[in-house]
């Protein structure tokens, strides 16, 4: 996200100076358009809002693609994080079955399936996380632990939203 809004930004400041006597990469005489210039820096404006609301963009996304499966690496909670506050304000209880996810709504239910042993488990997503970019979920101790065992620290799994 941060490499998108660099990019709008340095596009926002090169239109003008493209455009610039004596300093353009265009002729003077054929400047750029007012009218294309100005359609470039609104869709580039529109975009970048775009960026600013990526939950929303990925959560519709996600939510239309409700039911096909994305595969990844789920890990868990560690035990020191039972009793603390979560994103949606909740409190971490590692019995319960619920999970951490960048950009999925909170209270939105998702099967989990562990592609090794084939056991599944319904989580709530009640956090955001995992803060590592090669995970999927962060999942519940009581979640993990119903699909594998906690001693292996990361499963491969696919995911898929149901509710």
């Amino acid at each position: 996200m941060t490499k998108n809004i660099l990019t709008l930004l340095v596009m926002l400041m090169i239109i003008p100076m493209a455009q610039a006597k004596g300093k353009s990469n265009f002729s003077i005489e054929n400047p750029l358009p007012v009218a294309i210039t100005k359609n470039l820096k609104l869709n580039l404006i529109n975009k970048f809002s775009d960026f600013n609301k990526t939950d929303n963009t990925a959560i519709s996304e996600i939510v239309e693609k409700a039911g096909k499966k994305v595969s990844g690496i789920v890990s868990w909670y560690a035990d020191k994080f039972h009793g603390k506050k979560t994103s949606s304000g909740e409190l971490y209880n590692k019995n319960n079955l619920t999970a951490a996810h960048k950009t999925l709504p909170f209270g939105t239910k998702v099967k989990v399936t562990n592609t090794n042993n084939g056991k599944s488990v319904v989580v709530k997503i009640n956090d955001r996380g995992p803060h590592t970019k090669s995970r999927l979920l962060d999942l519940s101790k009581a979640a993990f632990t119903s699909i594998g065992s906690t001693n292996a620290g990361t499963l491969n799994v696919e995911m898929e939203v149901v509710e």
